[in-house]
């Protein structure tokens, strides 16, 4: 806002070349903020756009006075009395439905030069120095009218706020003054129709509406008391009753018009009114991009910490295998302890004829060693691959459901503002990884994962096994390998033949067995648990690739828009620097 009396501007006067140079400067500040808005992207606002393309059109015209305030304020009966003559039509009625330019010409001409925008020239000398513009009021019944002021409010060198002494800063007067305050305007404020009041009641009005706009402002600009209507009745007069110009107190307003603002002040009014327009356009643009980076600084987090839960998923996922692997390994050391048990009793002279009968020998092993050792080795591989089914959907599911909690956190904040493309591209990105997750969460079946994952265990198992393939389950795959410690046994009864040799090698034999049996468990136990390892370890990488592409989109989007915010960032940041450096510099 700018808040520098009108008498400091006469300090120094510039010369020709000085406001040359300065408006130059101005202009070229003015690109940098146009080409850093292109920079931002589509989201920028048309209202700044349109803004700043006023500025730079105007800063070689003449001195732009906007006269603002609500309908039925007076606004035009005072134009009129300024001028001196019916220009303008009156009315208690909103009467002024567009914008318009009075300007100076030889004769009374009045033009439409666009929908919402009418040029009038007139020959009044005081329209030689400045041109004025007339606004439809800011409470108008007809919505229009509102917004045409409030499009042409940042054009304004200066804006004359135009109160009514009958109804003086109305709340829609105070919002429209905020919006003064915001584009940084040099605001004057006129109290029209006082010959309705007593002249306390004018000083109580004055006061009042002085406490009111300094609190909006931050500042007390100047103010007057007028009567348009009177004053217009005295311009009329043949001698133009001085005396009752005088009350009017449009004598006070058209000095300060025409003698306080001299060619020097209104050449720094000039250059200031852009700048508090540039002010407000960097400072929203810079906020704006500071809130992406905010975001995406969030979204960082975000993706690090669903980082952090897959690398902790895969390293919980090996620790809580081993209590599975634990689980088979008790199974085989179960059947290891019945297998030397059956050796002990079976491999002695006192089992000859059972040792001498193959097949006796074989149901007997399977009964006693291998019993229930298929369906126990099954129960516990189904046990750990269901296990390891449900913790890939759980930590699918917990990553879904993080990205939703996080696609919704800025929704609100961020749609509606200055969030654009920028919002909707990354809200898009947001429910497309949730719906991909929702889509993969649907199609996962836990009983055909454990199905497939169980046939992959089997094959590989058996793949490696010297029996091959010939058995119904895992358990049975593997339960396969420990038969060929028959072969050890049967083998007794070839030694047997030899006469004189049986007591001899009868016990060399039962360690033989007992150590072929304990050598093939140990083998199955790390085929299996390298195996089981493996399918696990494979599974949880099938996982976690799956979540990272899924991510990778956004992952892609979040830091390339960081870079790009980065880089615009220091370019708002600098503007501000140099819109500052220029102020001082004019002031």
């Amino acid at each position: 806002m700018i808040s520098l009396p009108f008498g400091l501007f006469r300090r120094r006067r510039l010369t020709t070349a000085q406001q040359d140079t300065l408006l130059n400067n101005l202009e070229a500040l003015l690109n940098q903020i146009d080409a850093a808005l292109d920079q931002f992207g589509p989201d920028v606002e048309a209202t700044d756009r349109n803004a700043l393309v006023g500025c730079r059109a105007s800063l070689r015209e003449l001195f732009l006075i906007v006269v603002a305030g609500e309908f039925n304020s007076g606004k035009s009966t005072f134009l009129n009395a300024l001028l001196g003559a019916q220009v303008l039509p009156e009315g208690v009625t909103p009467t002024t439905d567009a914008i318009t330019l009075l300007k100076y010409g030889d004769e009374p001409f009045d033009e439409l030069i666009e929908p919402g925008l009418r040029l009038h020239h007139y020959p009044a000398e005081m329209l030689r120095q400045l041109t004025v513009v007339d606004t439809p009021g800011t409470n108008a019944v007809i919505r229009q009218h509102e917004r045409l002021t409030r499009d042409f409010i940042p054009r304004a060198d200066l804006v004359i706020f135009l109160t009514s002494a009958d109804r003086p800063f109305t709340e829609s007067e105070r919002t429209f003054l905020e919006l003064i305050k915001d584009w940084g305007k040099k605001v004057v404020v006129v109290i029209n129709k006082i010959d309705i009041l007593t002249p306390a009641e004018q000083e109580q009005v004055a006061q009042f509406v002085r406490e009111h706009v300094n609190r909006v402002l931050e500042q007390s600009p100047e103010l007057f008391l007028v009567s348009a209507r009177r004053a217009l009745q005295a311009r009329q007069q043949p001698d133009h009753e001085l005396e009752q110009w005088q009350a009017s107190g449009m004598a006070a307003f058209e000095h300060f018009v025409v003698d306080t603002l001299d060619e020097e002040t209104r050449f720094r009014l000039k250059i200031l009114s852009p700048l508090g327009v540039a002010r407000r356009i960097t400072e929203k643009y810079l906020a704006a991009t500071e809130s992406r980076l905010a975001t995406l600084r969030d979204d960082v987090y975000a993706l690090e910490q669903i980082e952090r839960q897959l690398t902790l998923f895969h390293d919980e996922l090996k620790q809580d295998a081993e209590y599975h692997l634990g689980e088979i390994d008790r199974v085989l050391t179960t059947m290891q302890e019945r297998g030397e048990q059956f050796c002990d009793d079976t491999i002695r002279l006192s089992r000859i004829r059972d040792l001498v009968d193959g097949n006796r020998l074989r149901t007997a092993f399977e009964q006693e060693v291998i019993g229930d050792i298929y369906q126990q080795i099954d129960q516990r591989i189904q046990k750990l691959i269901d296990w390891l089914v449900e913790k890939n959907l759980r930590l699918q599911q917990n990553i879904d459901e993080f990205i939703q909690q996080r696609a919704l956190a800025y929704r609100d904040q961020m749609l509606g503002q200055v969030g654009g493309s920028f919002a909707y591209n990354r809200q898009a990105l947001l429910e497309h990884i949730g719906q991909a997750a929702q889509t993969a969460i649907a199609r996962y079946n836990r009983e055909t994962e454990a199905q497939q994952l169980a046939g992959e265990i089997q094959s590989s198992v058996a793949a490696t096994a010297i029996t091959g393939v010939g058995a119904v389950g895992l358990g049975a795959t593997l339960v396969a390998l420990f038969h060929t410690v028959l072969l050890d046994i049967t083998g007794i009864l070839a030694a047997l033949t030899v006469a004189g040799l049986g007591l001899a090698i009868l016990p060399a034999k039962r360690r033989q067995a007992k150590e072929s049996l304990r050598k093939k468990i140990d083998e199955v136990r790390t085929r299996l648990h390298a195996e089981l390892r493996q399918q696990i370890e494979r599974q949880s990488e099938q996982t976690l690739h799956q979540i990272r592409e899924r991510n990778a989109p956004f992952m892609r989007f979040v830091r390339a828009q960081q870079e790009h915010l980065i880089g615009l960032q220091r370019t708002f940041s600098d503007l501000m620097v140099a819109i500052e450096k220029f102020s001082k510099q004019v002031e």
